[in-house]
């Protein structure tokens, strides 16, 4: 009993240093937590906004197939543009895909600034009448399910 009194300071300072251990010890885990928890959300949120340029995507290649079945190669140009942009934007997030998603979606991007130019060079010679639209639908139609692909795939990864 004499020894608790003669160093109670001591013993309470231990007990100090044990309990502010313990307490940074569970700040840093909570924190550890937490920034788990942004990274995920951070990553949730890179894979919708992937879709929702895939997505967007999709429906201009839609477009541009009704578009080009009516010879309306003025707004045609417009729309390759639009789904390069979107597809260059998936290119770049670059979140969870694999390589070859990425190459198709290279190889997307490649053909759809092919296909604008040789759209470009025919209205510029006054030639759009020879261009193949159902060749270029069939084009586009098989990029497009490269790109449904690629979105399921990402939806099943756990968006």
């Amino acid at each position: 009993m004499q020894f608790i009194k003669d160093h109670w300071g001591d013993l309470a300072s231990i007990v100090g240093l044990v309990l502010t251990l313990w307490v940074s010890w569970r700040a840093k885990r909570a924190a550890e937590q937490a920034r788990d928890a942004a990274q995920q959300v951070k990553a949730r949120i890179s894979n919708l906004d992937m879709l929702a340029e895939i997505s967007s995507a999709l429906a201009t290649l839609d477009e541009i197939k009704r578009l080009q079945r009516l010879a309306a190669w003025e707004l045609v140009l417009d729309r390759y543009t639009v789904v390069r942009r979107h597809l260059v934007r998936v290119e770049q997030m670059n979140h969870g895909l694999t390589q070859l998603q990425l190459s198709e979606i290279g190889k997307a991007i490649g053909q759809f600034r092919i296909i604008e130019t040789t759209v470009e060079r025919a209205k510029a010679n006054a030639t759009q009448g020879s261009i193949d639209h159902a060749k270029l639908n069939g084009i586009i139609a098989s990029q497009a399910d490269s790109l449904e692909k690629i979105m399921i795939a990402i939806k099943q990864a756990g968006v």
